[in-house]
């Protein structure tokens, strides 16, 4: 934690121009190995429980990891709602059935009771309606079905010292869908020209008892779960002290 400190302590009090650089590469580094991580953590939780052949992949994107978790579950009947264009026109490229509406305020276009897996990597920190998310997720699924929801978690160590030093949590700093970086001097893409828009913004982070008391209101009971991301950290640790790591894995089935 001393060490965590004073790397946040060297750069507030601000370095030279080149250990800022290094600094900010390292923390890069350090996310994207939380990231490859976190997608490999699915992967081990739809190889561990799934039981059956629709799988239901929310914010599907291109498809590239529906095609994975299709794999991870053995599902024949691969699924996808996306609400951006450009990337369901790709997953249906991949021969995925796409279905294209917003997950946020409409009734999904999936059979109540039809879906054996559903899978949502990095969605519910954008939407608005999250008893709407949980809801249709509870709808759609059949009975003893699951469903692998990962998110960042607002628990983590860098979002509680950011938090310490008066800062809004590093997951959060792409909040507005007009500016990047806001409201914490120190992250990453800070004044940096990126494309926001409102699909890439972050409404709100999670911890995993807050989900898993969510989920059980809709009847899903958290079954299992991983993390990823121990930031300053390998981020294998994150997997140890699971309720600090940077990225969660929650397994829930539907009673």
């Amino acid at each position: 934690m001393a060490y965590f400190l004073g790397i946040f302590q060297r750069l507030y009090n601000g370095n030279q121009e080149k250990q800022m650089k290094q600094i900010k590469k390292y923390f890069h580094n350090l996310y994207k190995d939380a990231e490859s991580l976190n997608l490999n953590n699915i992967e081990d939780l739809l190889k561990k429980h799934s039981n059956g052949t629709t799988i239901l992949d929310i914010g599907c994107w291109d498809g590239v990891n529906t095609i994975r978790w299709a794999k991870a579950s053995k599902a024949k009947n691969v699924l996808g709602i996306e609400t951006v264009e450009i990337g369901a026109k790709k997953a249906e490229k991949k021969k995925i059935t796409v279905l294209r509406q917003d997950i946020d305020l409409e009734k999904w276009k999936v059979k109540s009771s039809s879906v054996d897996i559903v899978v949502s990597n990095l969605v519910i920190e954008h939407l608005s309606d999250v008893d709407h998310y949980i809801s249709e997720i509870s709808r759609v699924l059949k009975k003893n079905g699951i469903a692998v929801i990962a998110t960042n978690n607002l628990s983590s160590w860098h979002n509680i010292i950011s938090l310490f030093f008066g800062w809004a949590p590093f997951d959060m700093v792409n909040s507005s869908s007009q500016s990047w970086g806001i409201g914490n001097p120190l992250a990453l893409h800070r004044n940096e020209q990126l494309y926001v828009g409102e699909t890439f913004s972050h409404k709100c982070v999670y911890n995993a008892l807050w989900l898993k008391e969510w989920f059980e209101i809709y009847g899903l009971q958290l079954i299992d779960q991983k993390g990823a991301g121990y930031y300053p950290l390998p981020s294998g640790l994150g997997n140890i002290d699971k309720m600090h790591c940077a990225f969660m894995s929650l397994v829930f089935r539907k009673k």
